[in-house]
C-alpha cells in the first residue's frame, strides 16, 4: 500500500518538475527570439514542416515559404497590400455547423428504421 502511494507521489513530482522546467525553457526561448531588425507578422501552416510567413525587415515586407530544407522569398509585399482578414473571410471553409450535422445524422437514423 505504501509503495503505491510513494509511486504516486514520485509521479506527481516528476510531472510538476517537467511543468516547471518547460515553463522556464519557454521563457528563455521567447527572450532569444526577439530581434531589433525583423519581425514575424503572420504565418500559416500549409502541411507538415511547411508554412508561408510574412516577415517585416526594417520597412520591407517579405512573403516567404519555409520548408524543412529551405527558405524561399516568394514575393515582396507593399504596405497597402497587407490587411487583416475579417473573421468571415478567415473562417469560411473551416466552420462546421454542429446543429446541421446532428440533424443530418438524426434524419439518417429515422430513415433506417
Amino acid at each position: 500500500m505504501w509503495s503505491a502511494i510513494a509511486t504516486l507521489i514520485i509521479v506527481v513530482l516528476i510531472i510538476y518538475g517537467s511543468y516547471i522546467a518547460s515553463k522556464y525553457i519557454g521563457k528563455g526561448l521567447a527572450k532569444n527570439s526577439s530581434s531589433r531588425y525583423m519581425r514575424l507578422i503572420d504565418q500559416i501552416t500549409m502541411g507538415q514542416d511547411r508554412h508561408i510567413a510574412i516577415v517585416q525587415i526594417s520597412g520591407r515586407y517579405l512573403l516567404i515559404g519555409v520548408t524543412a530544407g529551405q527558405i524561399n522569398v516568394l514575393s515582396e509585399l507593399q504596405d497597402d497590400e497587407i490587411f487583416p482578414l475579417t473573421p468571415e473571410e478567415n473562417d469560411r471553409g473551416n466552420t462546421v455547423d454542429f446543429r446541421a450535422m446532428m440533424e443530418k445524422f438524426s434524419d439518417l437514423g429515422k430513415k433506417g428504421r
